[in-house]
């Protein structure tokens, strides 16, 4: 594409998936040129299509699925697992992964020793975050801030930014501290803000066009949601018509970036119901294919294994897959649709 003007070269480089991106960045002086540039990436962003993976979050690491379709009953293929190195030993095989919070392509994820970083599969990048002196862990295998709860996000400049929530004071306690870490001036700080009124388990967070959401049981069933622009919670009410059991499952997840849905597993019924919303937007937990009426969630069995299962409209079809673990398992694995992306960090 040599004798093609530049222009044009941009614009049909935008329309190419991310992962195809990565491959041809080498190949070429001018396209490496515009792979680095800050509004050809962005223009990326907006224009290529989508290509959604499936990852699945446990208690030590984030590995890939592959989900056919095709079949009556939609058959899973787990895949390897992602490599993070630890920039502190990089001798060491992995580090693992406690929870992981997704927003653009981009990963923010907590480890078992408490530090935080934010990487980028599809480019292989990572940032390290510092945490506060307070913060870091006092040993191996002692992590600070047990009830703390990260979520990623950006302001409308597409500026990136980290909230922490902690609570000093154990679990549901309602003491919440807030913190704002800024990419763009690496440091972190403290805001005074109304407290929401619950702790937000850190494995029921998603994001959407730069805003993050949770599911908060507390005084009363709401999803809670923060905009990293005006640094302000929000408080939205579930669209339920009887109310919550302890024990049922509230999850949250969005289709094509786009749409916010909620997923209600009732516990006496074990009927599940789906609500997509018009306006605002999420992402958690389980799957859905619009077209084929297909459900993708995640649970843990009786056996403290891992458990992926698929289900169809109306009970069509129920399976389950279950998955080996290591680890002594702590908190429920998450399943969620990962788009690649070329924002660099």
């Amino acid at each position: 594409m040599s004798y093609l003007p530049v222009d044009l070269v941009e614009e049909i480089l935008s329309r190419i998936p991310a992962i195809s991106m990565t491959r041809l960045r080498p190949t070429c002086k001018l396209w490496n040129a515009l792979f680095q540039s800050r509004g050809f990436r962005e223009k990326h962003f907006c224009t290529a299509p989508k290509e959604s993976l499936v990852l699945l979050g446990t208690d030590d690491n984030v590995c890939s699925l592959r989900v056919n379709l095709n079949v009556a009953a939609p058959s899973i293929e787990f895949k390897s697992a992602l490599t993070l190195k630890d920039y502190l030993d990089y001798n060491s095989e992995k580090v693992y992964i406690k929870t992981v919070f997704h927003c653009d392509g981009l990963l923010l994820c907590t480890l078992d020793d408490a530090r935080i970083v934010v990487w980028n599969p599809c480019l292989g990048e990572t940032r390290w975050i510092q945490l506060k002196t307070h913060d870091r862990p006092s040993g191996p295998g002692r992590p600070c801030r047990p009830c703390s709860t990260y979520a990623l996000g950006y302001q409308n400049n597409h500026s990136y930014k980290i909230l922490k929530c902690w609570d000093s004071d154990g679990p549901r306690s309602g003491d919440v501290v807030f913190e704002i870490y800024e990419f763009s001036s690496d440091s972190w700080n403290v805001f005074d803000e109304v407290s929401m009124n619950g702790f937000t388990p850190a494995h029921t967070g998603v994001s959407l066009k730069g805003n993050s959401y949770w599911v908060s049981f507390y005084e009363s069933d709401y999803l809670v949601s923060f905009d990293f622009t005006t640094e302000r919670f929000k408080h939205l009410c579930l669209p339920l018509v009887q109310e919550l059991d302890w024990e049922d499952v509230i999850r949250l997840s969005i289709v094509r970036e786009e749409q916010l849905l909620v997923l209600h597993l009732d516990n006496d019924t074990s009927i599940i119901d789906i609500w997509i919303a018009n306006n605002i937007g999420d992402t958690l937990s389980f799957l859905i294919d619009e077209e084929k009426k297909v459900v993708v969630c995640c649970n843990i069995s009786k056996f403290d294994k891992y458990m992926v299962e698929t289900v169809g409209e109306d009970d069509a079809y129920h399976t389950k897959y279950l998955v080996e673990s290591s680890k002594i398992l702590r908190w429920t694995p998450c399943i969620f649709s990962y788009v690649p992306s070329l924002v660099q960090i």
